[in-house]
């Protein structure tokens, strides 16, 4: 709570139609790494990244689909071949 509160997030309108700063809460969204689309595109060769609170929220066990997204690759086993430019994950169907 104390890390949250040491942010100051954009909020309002206010009563008057003003924005204003107000100390941030845990309820708040994480601010995303970059700050519009295009630079985005410029970091990642070309492709938009996707939104991945998006697949926590749209997949049965989001969360464990995600760790294993994100953690699950490995050097495939003896025998199995991979295109070039996929890399092994025994979490999906077919390993990439």
């Amino acid at each position: 709570k104390k890390i949250a509160e040491s942010y100051d997030i954009a909020d309002g309108p206010n009563d008057i139609g003003e924005m204003f700063e107000r100390p941030g809460k845990l309820s708040d969204p994480l601010p995303g790494p970059y700050a519009n689309e295009e630079q985005a595109r410029a970091a990642n060769n070309g492709a938009y990244p996707p939104d991945l609170s998006l697949m926590v929220k749209s997949r049965h066990d989001g969360i464990d689909y995600l760790v294993a997204l994100l953690t699950g690759y490995m050097e495939a086993p003896a025998g199995k071949t991979m295109l070039s430019g996929l890399y092994y994950n025994p979490y999906f169907p077919g390993g990439a």
